[in-house]
This record gives C-alpha cells, sequence and structure tokens, in this order.
C-alpha cells in the first residue's frame, strides 16, 4: 500500500530535476538580469542627466520633461525602452550572438553589433516616442511623435546608447577573458591583497599532441585545439569549475575546495570532457583528421591567491599543490592511465557512485620530499584509458 501523498511528492521531484538549470545556462540568465538592470538604471540617469538644460537669457538652469505630466512619469516612460532592450536584446546578445560570433576578430564583432544595435535602438526609439506621444495631454499625435523622434536629443540618445552597447559588450569580453565569477571578485577588490585559500587544481592536458601537430599541421592543430577548448569551456562551467589557465595544449581548472568536492564536480568534469569529445567524434575526424585525447592529474591545496601585475595584470595562484598537480599528469603515460589523484582528494572522493578508484603507487614526486599515494579513477562502465 501506498502513502497518499507519495505520488505527488515524486510528481514535484521530477518537476524540479526538470527546471534545474546547468550552471553556464543560469550563468547567461544571470547575465542577461545584469544587463536589464543596468540598461534601466542607466537609461534614467541619462534622462534625468538629458531633462537639465540652460536658458542663455535668464543664465539657469531649468529642469524639463518631455514625456508624461511631472518626473516621475517621465522616468518611467523613457526607462520603458531600456527595460525592454534587455529583455529582448539581452538574450539574443548572450545566448545567441555571442555564440555565433565567437570565431570572428574584434573588429568583425564591433561591425555586426554595430549593425544589429542601429536596428533594435531605432525600433526602441520609435516603440518609447508611440508612448510618450500617446500619453501627452496635446491631441496633435504625429506632430508630437515626429517632435520627439526625430530631434538632437535622440541623435544624442542614440550615441550615448551606443557607447553603452558597446561597452557592454567589452565587459561581457573581459568576464570571460577571467572565467565566470572572477570578474565580480575582482571588481570587488577580492584578489587586492593576497589570501590564502584551499583549492582544488584538475591539469588537462593533450595526448601525444606533439606527433598530431606534426602530423595535421601547426594551423588545423590549432583550430583543433580552439574547437576542443571551446567544447571543454561549457562542460568545466557545467560542473562549477574555473578556468584558471591555458598552457599551450593544457588546460588548468580550477575550483574552491568545497565546491570541487561536493557533488565530485572535479571528477564528473573529466568524464563529461570526454563524453563531449565521443559525441563529436565524426566532426573532429571530418574536420581535423584526428579524435584528441587527454589525460589529467587532480590534487587539491592551500595556495596563496592575489593580482600581480602593472602593464598587463592576472590573477596568480602560488603555492606547491600546482607544482605538485603537474608532476602527477606527467606520470599518467608512465602508469597508462588518464586520470589520476592524489591520495587526499581520494579520501574525499573515494565514496563517490559511479567511478572505480585503483591504488597505483605512492612516489616521492619531484621536488617534493614525501612519498604521496596516487590512484587512478575510472566510471564503473567506461574506460577511458588510451594507449
Amino acid at each position: 500500500m501506498t502513502t497518499s501523498g507519495g505520488e505527488p511528492m515524486n510528481a514535484l521531484s521530477s518537476l524540479f530535476s526538470i527546471m534545474e538549470l546547468k550552471p553556464s545556462t543560469a550563468y547567461k540568465i544571470r547575465q542577461v538580469a545584469l544587463i536589464t538592470v543596468l540598461w534601466t538604471i542607466t537609461g534614467m540617469v541619462l534622462e534625468l542627466h538629458n531633462a537639465v538644460n540652460y536658458d542663455p537669457g535668464s543664465q539657469k538652469h531649468f529642469i524639463y520633461f518631455i514625456f508624461g505630466k511631472n518626473a516621475l512619469d517621465h522616468l518611467i516612460i523613457t526607462a520603458i525602452g531600456p527595460l525592454i532592450g534587455g529583455i529582448v536584446t539581452g538574450p539574443f546578445i548572450v545566448f545567441y550572438q555571442r555564440e555565433k560570433l565567437k570565431i570572428k576578430t574584434y573588429k568583425q564583432k564591433l561591425l555586426i553589433h554595430s549593425v544589429f544595435y542601429v536596428f533594435f535602438v531605432s525600433i526602441f526609439i520609435l516603440l518609447v516616442g508611440t508612448i510618450g506621444a500617446l500619453s501627452s495631454r496635446e491631441k496633435d499625435f504625429w506632430q508630437i511623435f515626429y517632435n520627439d523622434i526625430f530631434s538632437y536629443r535622440v541623435l544624442r540618445l542614440l550615441i550615448d546608447w551606443y557607447i553603452i552597447v558597446i561597452m557592454t559588450i567589452f565587459l561581457l569580453d573581459v568576464s570571460e577573458k577571467y572565467g565566470s565569477g572572477v570578474l565580480r571578485k575582482l571588481l570587488l577588490g577580492k584578489y587586492h591583497k593576497p589570501g590564502k585559500e584551499e583549492r582544488i587544481f584538475m591539469f588537462l592536458d593533450l595526448r601525444s599532441s606533439t606527433t598530431i601537430a606534426e602530423k595535421i599541421g601547426d594551423e588545423v592543430y590549432f583550430r583543433m585545439l580552439r574547437y576542443f577548448y571551446q567544447l571543454a569551456n561549457e562542460v568545466i562551467i557545467n560542473n562549477r569549475g574555473e578556468i584558471y589557465q591555458y598552457i599551450g595544449d593544457e588546460i588548468v581548472v580550477s575550483w574552491e575546495k568545497k565546491v570541487g568536492t561536493r557533488g565530485a564536480d572535479c571528477l564528473h568534469c573529466f568524464t563529461a570532457i570526454r563524453d563531449a569529445v565521443d559525441r563529436q567524434e565524426n566532426f573532429f575526424i571530418q574536420n581535423f583528421g584526428v579524435v584528441p585525447y587527454f589525460k589529467a592529474g587532480i590534487h587539491s591545496g592551500v595556495v596563496t591567491t592575489g593580482e600581480i601585475g602593472s602593464v598587463k595584470k592576472d590573477i596568480v595562484y602560488s603555492g606547491n599543490v600546482l607544482n605538485t598537480t603537474a608532476r602527477i599528469v606527467a606520470l599518467c603515460n608512465q602508469y597508462n592511465e588518464s586520470l589520476i589523484i592524489s591520495d587526499s582528494l581520494y579520501e574525499e572522493l573515494k565514496e563517490t557512485p559511479g567511478y572505480r578508484f585503483r591504488y597505483l603507487d605512492s612516489p616521492v614526486l619531484r621536488g617534493k620530499t614525501q612519498k604521496m599515494g596516487l590512484y587512478s579513477v575510472n566510471p564503473v562502465h567506461k574506460d577511458y584509458d588510451r594507449p
């Protein structure tokens, strides 16, 4: 006999599972929301600034609001354009346009964004002008509409918003450079002073990279590497990782310790990248002639984090954990394994379902004085070991 509330609760749990967003999708939605809020606030501030006028005759400043009966009406009406602009064009920029323009140069991006800007902003100016004319106390709709749209004020708004949109694109590019969440921490000053934190690092290294480059040529190899990184980036974000560095054909991924071990995201990230490559196997063969295989080492420890540089600034992690992780990934070929983790991580992740852990050895790694236990990791139903 089943309990009376069992089936509804199971259905509700299933619904929440379906509704759960991938971290990469949630991150993009947050970007759209932030764009919408900032555009709306910026639009209202611009309107307050533009409402301040100067009369040379009386040599006094005065405030004149074009739309509505008072300042509040004017701000509400003029906020409609940026609000709708953020809601409509924000997803277009973040989810579609930026994905399509990833392989374009910055000059090409600027040109394409400018064309779309003229199109969308023209629509929103017409929309705001229509609403303003309809809300006016005067009866001549078309005369008010014409005066509101074809004026120096609108030309000034076009220039202002062009700068705002281009700055938005630029900030999105900067955010991508530093990685998900890092720009926010950087702006808040978290890295201004060096601090210690416990982090997990994964060094993901392509196998036989030199041989592949010689086989397919440097240019084709670079295109393959770029496409591989594109696949990996999405997976890393979905597993709450942060891309720390690209070092040639190696990606260094990092997690805050509690984030990477919660749900074993640091392990899932590796297998998910492998699965993503397997799904695109035919694409790799058709376009590059090879399928990239890779190995990884994962380790955790305390690092010092801070911002360095004057001409070129960067966020840097400093500590023995990075050198140790580099030594671990270098041993993958020796033990013929694709993924090796340290004993400290093994103790925290050994109960993770769906994975097979196997003790390998306890060598004294180069630059270390004490032995470290190493474990291979493979999914229970798959074997990612490659020759």
